[in-house]
């Protein structure tokens, strides 16, 4: 563990423990603390911003909504079992896993303030969209707030519960589905961002490891090294540096030292293969900016994917037994809790075969 884990650590621990000794003073101002949870609660407005909620702008978004949330259900449950059967069957060629996010462990502390920002934002507009679309079908909002789960923010809102339940099946639909279409649509918009943007800032290729007795090695080409060129060729993209490895077996390497001085590099590589770990190169201003763009980008398609697919405390959930009940009025939140209860067996088991591969 190094020094930044350990003082991300002990700053954790005091900061819930703070929480927790102050825990009799600020329960009665409508907060709920028990160890690693806090959740602020208070009655809201009843109607969310009526004149988006009823313009026919926001009527055509819910009905994309109830489609783009059947979709993102189907996503989710496929995600899961592409996961679980790839890591059963090809656990050696398979690349995608489901991870939980852990700070210092499974992503770099320097990556949290992004995530951070990102995931409070996304679940901010999530449960924005459940209230201007429950105010655009007549149904109270009662109250909403705020959750810290650890280190992860959320929010909510909650419909008057007789209401909702009184209301017809695609009003519940557009209400439950309109959060998941929010993410959706937010990745849909970053993930373009997220793709083309790091290629075009780029002013070169940090090397951040060298394979021993690799050509790189062979050469003294060292990690924290920045490529410029490969045979005049500019490398500022992955696909770049292949263009130009595959057009000879002998190299001038130009080089942006760590001391900022630049340096040539001659290698032979007979397979094109140089022999380094990779990333871009960005000037430092940029940086911030596309890791917030990456990370808008991942927190929103896995929040659409896993909060649309049935894992019973899900808005995908949720649709899925008002689904059923309509179905069969009698048998279908029991078949709904049942077939929920295996999908969320079956996302447990593809996590525990995720950290363990």
């Amino acid at each position: 563990m190094n020094i930044s884990l350990y003082v991300f650590a002990i700053g954790f621990l005091v900061f819930w423990a703070l929480i927790l000794s102050l825990r009799k003073k600020i329960e009665p101002k409508g907060f709920t603390v028990y160890p690693l949870f806090l959740m602020w609660k208070k009655t809201t407005r009843s109607l969310w911003f009526p004149k988006l909620a009823l313009s026919r702008p926001f009527k055509t978004y819910e009905k994309i909504a109830m489609i783009l949330g059947i979709i993102a259900m189907i996503g989710g449950i496929a995600m899961i079992y592409y996961v679980m059967l790839s890591l059963i069957f090809h656990p050696q060629s398979t690349t995608v896993r489901l991870e939980p996010i852990i700070p210092g462990v499974t992503i770099s502390l320097s990556c949290l303030p992004y995530i951070l920002l990102a995931l409070g934002i996304s679940v901010t507009l999530h449960e924005l969209s459940h209230a201007v679309s429950a105010t655009s079908n007549k149904i109270n909002v009662k109250s909403g707030g705020f959750i810290l789960l650890g280190i992860f923010p959320g929010a909510f809102v909650e419909p008057a519960d007789e209401e909702f339940m009184s209301a017809a099946l695609p009003s519940k639909i557009k209400i439950l589905a309109a959060g998941i279409a929010v993410n959706l649509i937010l990745a849909g918009i970053f993930f373009p961002l997220a793709t083309y943007l790091p290629g075009y800032f780029s002013q070169g290729l940090l090397i951040e490891g060298v394979i021993p007795h690799s050509s790189a090695y062979n050469a003294s080409i060292q990690a924290g090294d920045v490529i410029l060129s490969v045979n005049s060729i500019k490398t500022t993209t992955f696909n770049s540096l292949a263009t130009a490895l595959n057009q000879s077996t002998n190299y001038t390497i130009i080089l942006k030292a760590p001391n900022g001085s630049t340096i040539i590099k001659h290698a032979e590589a007979a397979n094109h293969f140089l022999g380094v770990y990779i990333t871009y190169y960005f000037p430092p201003l940029v940086k911030p900016f596309l890791l917030f763009v990456t990370w808008m980008f991942i927190i929103n398609f896995s929040l659409a994917l896993f909060n649309a697919a049935p894992l019973i405390i899900t808005d995908g959930g949720k649709i899925f037994t008002e689904l059923l009940k309509k179905i069969s009025s009698q048998n279908g939140e029991k078949m709904s809790m049942a077939i929920q209860a295996f999908l969320l067996m079956s996302l447990v088991y593809a996590i525990m075969l995720s950290i363990s591969a």
